[in-house]
């Protein structure tokens, strides 16, 4: 399986290292062309949420070295940490590597384990991905299997059942902060899922005064009007602030939206009434020098993990089960490649091996004794030979089968091509 991934996610870093390494959803498919111009017949699909951005790449040449990738990746975004980034970024090859994105399409990988979204946003990289050709024989099998893998784990088990969203998660948290949360104004920048999720948690929860705000008018309005709420221009945001008892912020924007000076004048109008902010944006949306203005908290992404942790506590039967189904599907996507693979490495094989058994009866049959030999005798040499070397590899053969049955075919291969030279170039030495 000549695949490779890289990545950052909540996990590996915090949200202002994976900030710098997150690429909006317009910007994907240059970048992609870019991975196409500098390493030609590469398979790749990049797939980037607000909890991690990762990249799949597959191919039948060798494949770049991860220092190659993110050398690609990087370029055009300005000054970056190298150092922490290089910590915080990880990466995986071969089975291991789709393993895990069988796991990150099945929500296992996610911090609101069992969350449906991760899976949309996993589709529509692979179609960004298809749609510029950019997808071939490595990664389709790959990816076709994990969202066939995520939709048994979520038809087949109850992973998903519950709070099982960032948004969920986040008015969650809201309920922990405020005593009477369905009398507080909240203000919603953003009109997309996330945002259209936790408006709607928030009125679920019996949240009456909302107020949307979105650069698009037409959207804000839209969602305004689903949930009995009030849009308003965006260029009047910080107008309304010192009416928000809590804001939620989720777009996509590469810079904040609202910055410490606009709350600081707010909470002047507000009379030291606390202000609680939940930035659920990557890059984030909402200056972190808020803080600094006194009764104002400011809480991320990052800051919802506890919660999530404990909002897992009691599915770990699911999760398990979850995992059998990722291993099962594994298993069968390793089988369908180690498949091709077996038949491809047989070839060269055989035909290496024959080589080897031609030239051999050649140089036997050319010596001066065996010159007067009659053609029925040099015939009986050369079979004699053929059952021989046949003799000697049944061995390997089935050693390489029953690897391919117990998932040790890389290593195997790996082994064999070296052992019997099967890599070996023209030109090179005997």
């Amino acid at each position: 399986m000549n695949l490779a991934m890289l990545g950052i996610n909540f996990r590996s870093a915090p949200v202002e290292v994976r900030e710098r390494l997150s690429f909006a959803t317009p910007q994907i498919p240059a970048l992609l062309a870019r991975f196409g111009e500098r390493i030609p017949d590469l398979e790749r699909v990049l797939i980037c949420t607000c909890n991690r951005t990762e990249l799949y790449v597959g191919g039948a040449g060798p494949l770049p070295s991860e220092e190659a990738l993110i050398r690609v990746l990087l370029e055009g975004q300005g000054e970056v940490d190298a150092a922490a980034l290089a910590a915080a970024i990880y990466s995986k090859r071969a089975s291991a590597a789709a393993e895990h994105l069988l796991a990150v399409a099945a929500s296992l990988d996610s911090m609101v384990v069992g969350e449906t979204e991760v899976l949309g946003q996993v589709k529509q990289a692979y179609a960004t991905a298809s749609e510029m050709g950019a997808v071939g024989s490595v990664l389709h099998p790959v990816f076709q299997t994990a969202f066939r893998v995520a939709k048994h784990v979520h038809a087949e088990t109850s992973i998903s059942q519950g709070r099982v969203s960032v948004s969920s998660l986040a008015v969650e948290f809201t309920e922990r902060v405020f005593d009477n949360l369905p009398a507080k104004t909240v203000m919603i920048v953003g009109a997309g899922e996330t945002a259209e999720l936790a408006l709607r948690s928030l009125v679920d929860r019996g949240v009456r005064d909302v107020i949307v705000f979105n650069r698009s008018p037409e959207r804000a309005q839209n969602l305004a009007a689903q949930y009995a709420g009030k849009a308003v221009p965006f260029d009047l945001m910080t107008d309304y602030l010192a009416r928000a008892d809590l804001v939620i912020a989720s777009t996509s924007s590469p810079y904040p939206l609202i910055w410490a000076a606009d709350i600081k004048r707010g909470m002047a109008e507000r009379r030291g009434r606390p202000m609680l902010l939940i930035d659920l944006s990557v890059p984030r949306n909402i200056d972190p020098l808020v803080t600094e203005v006194e009764n104002v908290y400011l809480y991320h992404l990052d800051d919802l993990q506890k919660v999530a942790a404990e909002n897992l506590a009691g599915r770990g039967e699911s999760v398990a089960q979850a995992w059998k189904l990722v291993h099962e599907g594994l298993r069968e996507l390793a089988a369908s490649f180690e498949t091709g693979d077996l038949r491809s490495l047989f070839k060269d094989f055989d035909q290496s091996t024959n080589e080897m058994r031609e030239e051999a009866v050649r140089r036997c049959l050319a010596r001066p004794a065996l010159a007067a030999l009659p053609e029925a005798g040099r015939a009986e040499i050369a079979e004699m030979a053929d059952k021989l070397m046949r003799k000697l590899l049944a061995g390997p053969r089935e050693a390489l089968k029953t690897a391919a049955r117990n998932g040790r075919w890389e290593e195997y291969e790996r082994v064999t091509r070296d052992l019997f030279r099967l890599n070996r170039k023209p030109g090179d030495p005997t």
